[in-house]
C-alpha cells in the first residue's frame, strides 16, 4: 500500500474489478507499509511460488 506507482501504474483496484467481471478468482494481498521492491518480493516470495508450484503439479 506504500508502493508510488499503486495507483496510476499498478491499479489492483483495475485487476479486481476485471477478474471479477470475468467469474476469475483473484487472491489480491495488499499490504501496509510495502512497496512492489525488494523487500515486499522476498517477503512473499515463497507464497507465490507455493501458488504456481500447485498450478503446475495439477
Amino acid at each position: 500500500m506504500a508502493d508510488k506507482f499503486l495507483a496510476e501504474q499498478l491499479a489492483p483496484d483495475r485487476l479486481e474489478s476485471a477478474c471479477r467481471a470475468a467469474g476469475q478468482p483473484l487472491d489480491l494481498r495488499r499490504h501496509a507499509g510495502y512497496d512492489h521492491g525488494y523487500f515486499f518480493i522476498a517477503t512473499f516470495i515463497a507464497d507465490h511460488l507455493r501458488h504456481h508450484a500447485a498450478l503446475l503439479n495439477g
